[in-house]
């Protein structure tokens, strides 16, 4: 990461985004580590857990590229500092109230106010505090920075949830603590970013939405494809949340001990992805190749999890299966937009590119949770679970083959126009 030449009061700027960019998504994603005691405190299946993801999901997906129009019409601070005391207030709502509707209506305004709103508000934002001369530079340290503070956040809520067996005061606690820790976000963002109309100006013209760029886009054989496999890599990052209750109800793990296992898959293994970036760029030389090898051992680890019989005589192997899952999804997961690069996407279209795959990657959240959900209701949880790593296992296989046949044909490509240059 290169120095970043930019004066204290915008680096604490970079700071309060880190800090909004890592709280304002627990919310929605909460039961990616508090499972349990979430649904026991809401009173809802499995399934309701996943319809709410689906609800969030059809959300984001709707307002996507739109919010990329709103962030180059409004004020990016105004935008910022709205979407975070709204996200705020709905976990207050929901904390209060702590029933099922009124979490499936605040879970399809959480994607209004972190999507719609706040995603590409983030994004402007930074570029505004970098400029053009420290744009990676800005990126760096707001990721670098938001990988501490998800973590320190983390294992803070977890204590708050740990505090208490009731789940109903658990759960109240740990929304509460996330719900104010969203606004306080939002608070020190008013307070460190400034926009006046010299840093407004250094917003890249670039980086706006072109209807014209969609056609070329979508004519592109190359972005479906990567886009299918990011697909499958992001339908097993996001739902390896599911260990957090197999390991609770399978295995005999304590419901605050297996959350915490959750915080280590959410937060710490967060530090793998620049590790998937050293080998994909240094030793394997191809995105492609390391998710061909990954998925390889991704797929062993989903099936052998098939063979491990219940009870707490497996906790040992359970554990060790569930984070290195996990270790390889997260460093999969993190590498994924640099596929875009190895299949030669122009950078005339990359930002349009990105929407429309985003549009392909994210779908998962809109039935795997609620398939998965359901499984675990209707079949029973170790019957459940047995589908579910089945269905892991398959999308690995089918990953595997793809990103295989895909790195091959990017090679061929690459070799046959570096031999017409030559001619």
């Amino acid at each position: 990461m290169k120095k970043l030449n930019l004066s204290m009061s915008t680096f604490l700027a970079i700071i309060s985004f880190s800090i909004a960019g890592s709280v304002i998504y627990e919310l929605p994603y909460i039961r990616n580590v508090y499972y349990d005691k979430f649904v026991d405190a809401f009173d809802m299946t499995n399934a309701e857990v996943g319809f709410l993801m689906t609800a969030y999901a059809i959300g984001c997906l709707i307002l996507y590229i739109p919010g990329g129009i709103l962030a180059d019409k409004f004020s990016t601070k105004k935008m910022l500092v709205l979407s975070l005391f709204g996200t705020g207030v709905l976990g207050l709502v929901m904390a209060f109230s702590m029933n099922y509707v009124t979490a499936l209506i605040a879970f399809f305004l959480f994607a209004v106010t972190t999507s719609f709103v706040f995603w590409a508000a983030l994004n402007k934002g930074l570029r505004i505090i970098g400029g053009k001369e420290d744009s990676g530079s800005t990126y760096g340290w707001y990721y670098a920075l938001g990988s501490v503070i998800s973590l320190v956040c983390g294992f803070g809520f977890w204590a708050l949830y740990a505090s208490t067996e009731n789940s109903h005061d658990a759960m109240f606690r740990t929304i509460l603590a996330m719900s104010v820790a969203v606004m306080v976000s939002g608070v020190l963002v008013q307070i460190t970013f400034r926009e006046d109309a010299t840093a407004l100006s250094q917003a890249s013209e670039e980086d706006k939405f072109r209807l014209s760029d969609v056609g070329r886009a979508v004519r592109n054989p190359y972005l479906w494809w990567a886009s299918i496999i990011m697909f499958l890599i992001y339908t097993i990052y996001s739902n390896v949340a599911y260990f957090t209750p197999y390991l609770s109800s399978q295995v005999g793990m304590d419901v605050s001990d297996s959350s915490l296992i959750g915080i280590i898959r959410g937060y710490v293994f967060y530090f793998l992805s620049p590790v998937g970036g050293y080998i994909a760029d240094k030793i394997l030389k191809s995105t492609l190749r390391l998710y061909g090898y990954g998925f390889i051992v991704l797929a062993i680890l989903f099936f052998g999890a098939t063979q491990v019989p219940a009870g707490e005589d497996s906790v040992v192997i359970a554990i060790v299966i569930s984070l290195l899952a996990s270790a390889f999804a997260m460093m999969l997961y993190g590498v994924m937009w640099s596929i875009l690069n190895e299949i030669d996407i122009p950078i005339s279209y990359a930002a349009t590119a990105i929407g429309l795959a985003s549009m392909v990657i994210y779908l998962p959240d809109m039935f795997v949770p609620a398939m998965i959900g359901s499984w675990l209701d209707n079949y029973g949880e170790e019957a459940g679970y047995f589908r579910m790593f089945i269905f892991f296992g398959l999308c690995c296989v089918l990953a595997v083959v793809l990103s295989m046949t895909l790195a091959r044909r990017v090679k061929t490509l690459k070799a046959a126009k570096e031999a017409g240059e030559k001619a």
